[in-house]
């Protein structure tokens, strides 16, 4: 009976793990962040020779090897880290940037479990590294589930791996929460600070552990010095532990989807964010540095998606998918396809890491600084600081909203300041794919189309279902729309209705409730302007005299506020609401079949409540 009883909490607990993670969304997956944090490291003889921190690769290589008791991996170019493999399982330095953050909530405990030979990391490990050799960039979310139902919870409550939708890159630098960094100087502190550190933005949260990162590469650097060597490792390992946790927010910056979304429980939970992060992830987002670079991302699974060039290609010239590209990469594989999103955030974690060796370089020659006793203690200084003393800043793809006066853009990137400002102001278009991916639920407001109809009125609600959808958003290669471009959409539908009616009515009071699907088409006549199409095929029970009968309902509707520029996705809820019920902004009409009945047509004012 107990083991039955087991059985059956395990299963309650798999079936909310599920919804919790399709309720949530990581960023990369398992194998994307490896061959970015496995690239990158391979990478860093080269940066530490061009920062003159070594004095050739050879130098710099046997400086890692020996101070982080790692393993270099000629085969597949990764460095492998000696003290946290457990064979089979190889733990390389992508490894880590893989597990942070979605497997494992804070590195002291990735450290800790993967020590472990029987633990539930090392299996989890040995789940994703059977995904990626069968050519999958993540094991499923049911097989991880049934090792560590962990994974789901950390998928509920950590918020981190997103930026702050409509906070420009000013807001995100002044959520860098210095007291959480001094904090993590206590070890027994760090399972609680992290517990706190999953409510902020990536990049916020990125800097917070970064800092701390090179905090303790200053250290090993002063006791390397004095002459400790031992020491001098411990600290560097850890230092480096560290900034492989704080680059898998580093790199799911670069994610698209998660660029677009605002996080939070409710907005995961209700209007379900989900839809909008996997959306942006399929269609290419136009994005920028504060070095003027510019590129389309993509997002979870497409971190080297082929773009397949051939398709607007006239011959032959330049489509192998092989040739080298201005961001190719070397010491890789020159037979993988490396995409240019690939190229930035291999680049910016290469900046990160090199940033944490400065720190141990500088300490070794004398510098005695703390750089967290530089930290200013005012949240409004933190951005000109952040300018001043990180140029990994620069590589970050700017969040939307951000306004670029107000940012340092370095000299080429202001010579078309213009430009980039138009990649970077929030999207007409963003609203617009929310009101329709997101969940939303509309008040409907009817009446039926009859002759002897005074005072016969209906008054219902209708859910739209839309983490379930199906979409064709014009051409699909860009987020913005051009006159032509139809947008069409299709998802489930849950509605009902109350129809009062008066005793000396033709009609009686009665109430229905239906599920279907609903389907629109936008068919845009300028990039800003769209006549909005739709309709309903719904079917239920209706119920009135007692009885209870099936229902057929069919429904076709038109929204022309778009058409003239009156846009409600756009509005504030305060003002949507009573202006959806003064103007006819959505207009439809139902036939409603009711089996044994005559037919009623009612007509519907359709008003969004929420999406």
């Amino acid at each position: 009976m107990k083991q039955k009883m087991k059985s059956h909490l395990r299963r309650g607990f798999l079936i909310l793990g599920n919804i919790a993670l399709a309720l949530s969304a990581f960023a990369w997956d398992y194998a994307e962040h490896r061959k970015i944090g496995d690239r990158a490291m391979s990478l860093m003889p080269r940066y530490l020779v061009e920062n003159g921190i070594f004095p050739d690769e050879a130098t710099a290589d046997s400086a890692m090897l020996t101070l982080l008791n790692m393993s270099h991996m000629p085969q597949s170019n990764a460095y492998a880290m000696n003290e946290l493999t457990q064979l089979p399982n190889i733990v390389t330095y992508g490894t880590l940037c893989g597990l942070a953050g979605d497997h494992v909530e804070n590195p002291l405990l990735l450290e800790t479990g993967l020590q472990t030979h029987f633990s539930k990391t090392n299996r989890t490990l040995a789940l994703e590294n059977k995904a990626m050799n069968e050519f999958l960039t993540g094991a499923s979310s049911k097989e991880l589930l049934d090792i560590n139902l962990a994974y789901g919870i950390l998928a509920i409550k950590d918020l981190s791996h997103f930026y702050a939708y409509g906070k420009g890159l000013n807001d995100h630098l002044k959520m860098i929460d210095v007291n959480l960094i001094r904090r993590l100087l206590h070890p027994s502190e760090v399972n609680e600070v992290f517990g706190k550190l999953n409510s902020l933005p990536s990049m916020s949260k990125y800097f917070c552990i970064h800092i701390f990162a090179i905090h303790l590469a200053q250290e090993a650097g002063k006791e390397m010095r004095k002459g400790d060597k031992e020491m001098a490792s411990n600290l560097m390992f850890y230092a480096t532990l560290y900034e492989a946790f704080a680059e898998h927010f580093l790199q799911d910056s670069f994610a698209s989807g998660h660029q677009m979304v605002r996080r939070g429980f409710s907005a995961s939970a209700v209007c379900n964010n989900k839809s909008l992060h996997d959306f942006y992830n399929t269609i290419p987002v136009q994005t920028a540095n504060l070095k003027g670079e510019s590129w389309s991302a993509y997002g979870d699974k497409r971190l080297n998606q082929n773009m397949e060039e051939y398709k607007d290609a006239n011959d032959y010239r330049n489509i192998r998918v092989t040739q080298k590209r201005p961001y190719t990469l070397d010491k890789g594989d020159s037979y993988e396809r490396e995409t240019r999103v690939f190229y930035q955030a291999v680049t910016a974690t290469c900046e990160s890491i090199t940033e944490v060796w400065k720190g141990y370089y500088n300490a070794l020659n004398g510098n005695e600084n703390d750089i967290i006793n530089e930290l200013p203690e005012h949240h409004d200084d933190l951005p000109q600081f952040i300018y001043a003393r990180f140029p990994v800043v620069k590589e970050f793809p700017i969040p939307f909203g951000t306004n670029l006066d107000d940012v340092p853009l370095e000299a080429e990137a202001a010579t078309h300041k213009e430009e980039l400002q138009l990649i970077v102001q929030e999207p007409f278009t963003r609203n617009f794919i929310r009101s329709r991916v997101a969940n939303s639920f509309m008040f409907l407001i009817g009446k039926p189309i009859h002759g002897n109809s005074s005072g016969v009125m209906t008054y219902g609600g209708r859910l739209n279902v839309s983490m379930i959808n199906w979409h064709k958003f014009g051409d699909g290669k860009s987020m913005q729309m051009k006159a032509g471009d139809i947008a069409q959409w299709l998802s489930p539908t849950i509605s009902g209705y109350y129809m009062h009616a008066p005793s000396d009515s033709y009609t009686i009071k009665n109430w229905n409730v239906k599920a279907g699907v609903n389907y629109d088409m936008d068919i845009f006549v300028s990039p800003k302007r769209f006549l909005g199409l739709y309709g309903y095929m719904e079917m239920g029970v209706d119920r009135r005299n007692a009885e209870t009968r099936f229902l057929v309902a069919p429904s076709l509707g038109i929204q022309l506020g778009s058409l003239i520029g009156m846009h409600n996705f756009n509005m504030p809820a305060w003002l949507r609401i009573p202006l959806g019920i003064i103007l006819p902004l959505k207009f439809a009409v139902s036939c409603n079949k009711v089996a044994g009945r005559p037919v009623e047509w009612i007509s519907n004012m359709e008003v969004d409540i929420l999406f």
